[in-house]
């Protein structure tokens, strides 16, 4: 729970618990590794997002689930984390 690195403005925490990895939640991970070309605990070059695999984020009447910052996203799909992904840069370009 300690950082000794910065992390990224969105920080992007993937809950893999029980309820999150039955409905697919290991999947929404390497979706979202693959999208933003990092690993666990990595942060994009540019410093916009980090990305973390973590145990429980208490979403799992929702799941799958994350929470970007302080902010829950539920019912993950691969296109949903797109849009997710790709509204927040688009959103730092203006």
């Amino acid at each position: 729970m300690l950082r000794t690195r910065p992390v990224g403005k969105y920080n992007l925490q993937v809950c893999t618990n029980v309820s999150c990895l039955l409905r697919g939640a290991d999947d929404i991970f390497e979706h979202c590794k693959t999208k933003l070309g990092i690993g666990n605990k990595e942060s994009t070059p540019d410093g916009l997002f980090h990305l973390e695999e973590v145990e429980c984020i208490g979403a799992c009447s929702w799941a799958p689930a994350l929470m970007m910052n302080y902010e829950f996203h539920e019912n993950l799909t691969p296109a949903k984390i797109d849009e997710l992904i790709d509204g927040l840069k688009k959103k730092e370009e203006q």
